[in-house]
């Protein structure tokens, strides 16, 4: 999911496709001798066929779907909904477990399809068009409502919604999107507003984004799909500094979408520190049951990562651009599947904080390019299955409407124990 600004989960850059998000499980290892490489409808049981799609208006690209009936075997289902964004740069393991998956949760979100314009919704080019036809495939026991993230410049998304005759082209061309690739309906991750365009447009945008996600509201609700709203969190009603991400104005559209997922998480991004404390997540879930005064139209965001941060450096580190191609890593991230690896690399000895139901631990890093060498010391902060567990209680507590998974392919069979615990059958749905 996109985030502030220097956030590692997401390109630094959301307009320009060839920067990468950095995962620590691959692109960026911390061996040195590794550092030279740098909605209305209810479920169906159905398989997607990925095809090339025409564009929308003026060039969409697409993936449109075909359907088939497949049993295979009970559903495991939790006791509150579960959703999940697919993130395109863990589908290397989402694609080959979705089909296990897809029968425990209500919804997914395929986070590859980029709006670069008023009329054109692309795919990421960095997202591989073999996984990604397979993940949808494979996942035909679930909703599928795909991310549409704004990969316009600062200030443009918001110009668009402003104008009626851009804003009610924008909405065609996600009604168009929609209806080639048959999904059930739509998650609008437009976060160039919080993150980018400056609390200074937030009263001009406002109402405008409201006008937006009523329009294209009652465009998909009449197709019989279904619209989600994927916004950063509120702490009240109110338009405050203290409020939070008020520009998003949870009142006014709880009343045209069909869920609003808070995205309570990215506590800390730029200085180490805890990911999403439970005290911040409660705080936003009070917040946004303020501002809604409908728990049941609310999706808790659930953290399944860490970040690991460069703290302190001592010597002289290798030079951008040098002969060995050694890289010094900034901030990076962890994931359920990879922390384990990390700490017993480093011989890290973790430490839980049960205030913020998160572990951390420190290590140090030697980067050398025999010419010069620095040490770093490195934090980590990182939520784990109980975590996600614990996160997920606070939802089920406040009567929310679900949670939903950041993201696909950082889970593993830790969080899926933890979170289908009360499920009538404990584990995953068995393979075909």
């Amino acid at each position: 999911m996109s985030g502030p600004p220097e956030d590692p989960l997401w390109p630094s850059d959301p307009t320009d496709p060839s920067v990468r998000p950095v995962d620590d499980t691959s692109e960026v290892s911390d061996e040195p001798d590794e550092l030279v490489t740098p909605g209305h409808s209810t479920p169906q049981r159905r398989r997607r066929v990925l095809v090339a799609a025409a564009s929308v208006l003026a060039a969409v690209l697409v993936s449109a779907a075909v359907w088939a009936t497949r049993d295979d075997g009970p559903t495991v289902r939790p006791v509150i909904p579960i959703d999940a964004w697919a993130p395109y740069w863990a589908l290397d393991r989402s694609a080959e477990e979705i089909g296990r998956r897809d029968g425990s949760m209500r919804e997914v979100s395929p986070f590859w399809f980029r709006s670069v314009g008023v009329d054109e919704i692309i795919v990421d080019p960095n997202a591989s068009s073999e996984l990604t036809a397979k993940f949808l495939d494979d996942a035909d026991d679930v909703l599928i409502v795909p991310s549409i993230v704004d990969g316009l410049p600062a200030g443009e998304m918001a110009a668009i919604i402003a104008d009626p005759d851009t804003r009610a082209r924008h909405v065609d061309a996600i009604i168009e999107f929609a209806t080639a690739g048959d999904f059930d309906g739509i998650d609008l991750n437009y976060e160039q507003f919080a993150f980018a365009d400056g609390r200074d447009t937030w009263a001009a945008t406002r109402p405008n984004w409201v006008r937006f996600v009523a329009e294209l509201a009652e465009r998909l609700h009449a197709d019989g799909r279904t619209l989600t709203a994927s916004v950063p969190i509120v702490y009240d009603a109110g338009r405050t500094s203290d409020s939070g991400y008020w520009v998003y104005d949870y009142a006014a559209i709880v009343e045209h979408v069909d869920i609003i997922r808070m995205m309570a998480y990215d506590f800390s991004v730029r200085d180490p520190g805890p990911i999403a404390p439970l005290s911040f997540v409660q705080r936003s879930i009070d917040g946004a049951i303020e501002a809604t005064g409908q728990p049941e139209k609310l999706s808790l965001g659930l953290a399944m990562y860490g970040r690991n941060w460069p703290v302190s450096v001592t010597g002289e580190c290798p030079e951008p651009g040098n002969a060995a191609g050694v890289t010094v890593p900034g901030v990076t991230t962890v994931t359920p599947r990879s922390v384990d690896d990390l700490i017993e690399r480093r011989n890290a000895v973790p430490a839980y904080d049960a205030d913020t139901a998160e572990w951390s631990f420190e290590y140090e890093l030697e980067i050398s390019d025999s010419v010069t060498t620095c040490v770093q010391t490195r934090q980590v902060h990182y939520v784990d299955a109980d975590g996600v567990r614990a996160r997920m209680d606070l939802a089920i507590d406040a009567g929310l409407g679900g949670v939903a998974l950041w993201g696909l392919g950082f889970d593993d069979e830790d969080v899926w124990d933890a979170i289908l615990v009360d499920a009538d059958t404990p584990g995953a749905k068995p393979d075909a």
